[in-house]
């Protein structure tokens, strides 16, 4: 059944194309049925899920004397959560769209480039094997250049141009790892990746770490690999910004998690190897908190948040603890919800006043209150503060940092809580600089956005305070279906 819900979301790609030239903007509403149809049936596997710790479905594919490669869809701890995030977002990002491109043209090919977009984050999540993962790796990567270059902003087509070099260049390192890894063991199959090291030295181990942790590198925005990510997410339109943000850059970690930890685990946790991307971790933390503090456009400004939230996320993989672990899938779930909320934040700035520099905003709280009150409920979750869930995912983090085997684990631990403090100074900025302070003579006819616009940011806000209350509604799933990890880390 998941491969039949991939394949719904692909083929609706023609069918709102079509749609969408007679309802135009409102082809939004289409385009989010077959994402919420695949949400809701994600969401009715839970039961299996918690009883089974996993939901696999397997079809023959390449069976050669040489190789094997099948087409197989898998959900469990790792993978379950992000691919719900993923669906969530994307959904409400379709309906957002609906107002916000209601003055742009071309919108039966935004939305037909939109639904393959959601199909390769999607399939890359659930997908079982190297080859399989690649292809729906690359997948998501050609639409996403198409809608940064034809609904951007600014300079779009170059910094389209620049994404696209960027993800291009970390794929080659990628496909360059993958195959070689098949040509050793026979198989792609992600069950079989823990073979490698019976095939290879130290050496040879050490290098695939390296090339696998850069090429996924590139599309999570680790500094220095970071160069498209901040034009990229302020130029995009803000629907895409928002997926960018929220939820395409986490799958770099997934993968992180799924293919890199299983073949490189012997050198990954050890007292070197986990401080060394600890410490990798921690800089994007550091860079990307202090960044944001510098900007005066808005977007820019959440858009280096997203380098730092990246580094908490990596901080906990990082560790190479099951807790690091269940931290950061826990904190790619809030961070979308987070992210995703401020991006249409920043969306509703452009569309309702025209403006992202913070230099020319302020006072807009008693103009917009809903806005406000959502964007202060984004800024407290970003921030860390108790009672919004990411307070519960960077505590789990910081657990599993304390439970690795680095000499210099405290050392670390004590700028990863400083960046926390960096997080609140950031998004204090943000709200003070937009929201409050004497209104702007300019934005004098400021008002909310149409309900097509606040009622995602309203459920992404909800959401969060819910799981900020209760994390176990997602947590119950994730921490039993973990066995994956605890056989990689203790063989």
């Amino acid at each position: 059944m998941l491969i039949a819900c991939i394949a719904m979301i692909i083929l609706f790609s023609p069918i709102v194309y079509v749609i969408s030239k007679y309802i135009k903007s409102k082809g939004g509403y289409v385009a989010s049925i077959p994402i919420w149809i695949t949400l809701l049936y994600l969401l009715s596997l839970g039961g299996e899920l918690l009883r089974n710790h996993s939901v696999f479905e397997y079809f023959k594919w390449i069976e050669t004397d040489y190789i094997r490669v099948s087409l197989g869809f898998l959900l469990d701890g790792v993978s379950y959560a992000i691919a719900l995030i993923i669906l969530f977002v994307t959904a409400l990002a379709a309906i957002y769209s609906v107002t916000y491109l209601e003055h742009e043209e071309g919108h039966e090919a935004y939305y037909a480039y939109y639904m393959l977009y959601v199909a390769g984050m999607l399939g890359a999540v659930a997908s079982t094997n190297l080859i399989q993962f690649f292809f729906f790796w690359e997948l998501m990567l050609v639409p996403s250049y198409l809608l940064i270059a034809g609904w951007g902003y600014g300079d779009r087509r170059r910094v389209a141009y620049k994404y696209f070099l960027y993800t291009q260049l970390g794929s080659i390192l990628i496909l360059l790892g993958i195959l070689y890894v098949g040509s050793l063991i026979g198989s792609f199959e992600f069950k079989d990746l823990v073979l490698v090291r019976s095939y290879v030295g130290s050496r040879e181990l050490l290098l695939l770490l390296t090339a696998f942790v850069a090429g996924f590198g590139v599309k999570m925005a680790i500094v220095p690999l970071h160069g498209w990510l901040p034009e990229a997410h302020a130029e995009a339109p803000t629907p895409i910004s928002v997926i960018l943000s929220g939820v395409m850059i986490e799958i770099g970690l997934y993968a992180l998690i799924r293919i890199v930890l299983p073949i490189t685990s012997s050198k990954w946790n050890t007292c070197t190897g986990t401080t060394i991307l600890m410490t990798l971790a921690l800089i994007s933390m550091l860079y990307g908190g202090l960044m944001a503090l510098t900007q005066n456009d808005v977007k820019r400004l959440l858009a280096y948040s997203s380098i730092s939230q990246m580094g908490y996320m990596f901080f906990g993989v990082a560790a190479a603890t099951q807790t690091g672990i269940e931290g950061s899938i826990f904190h790619i779930f809030n961070h979308g919800l987070l992210k995703g909320l401020l991006f249409m934040v920043a969306g509703v700035l452009i569309h309702q006043v025209g403006i992202r520099d913070m230099r020319k905003l302020g006072g807009l709280a008693t103009k917009m209150p809903i806005t406000a009150s959502l964007a202060v409920v984004g800024a407290m979750g970003i921030a860390g503060l108790p009672g919004i869930s990411s307070f519960i995912s960077e505590f789990l983090i910081f657990l599993g940092g304390y439970e690795s085997v680095s000499p210099y684990k405290y050392l670390l631990l004590a700028f990863a809580v400083l960046s926390t403090g960096i997080s609140a100074a950031y998004m204090t900025y943000f709200i003070r600089r937009v929201f409050f302070g004497p209104l702007n003579e300019a934005l004098k006819d400021a008002k909310d956005p149409p309900l097509p616009m606040l009622i995602p940011m309203f459920i992404l806000a909800v959401t969060a305070v819910i799981l900020g209350i209760y994390p176990s509604l997602l947590l119950k799933y994730v921490i039993p279906g973990l066995e994956f990890v605890k056989e990689v880390l203790n063989p």
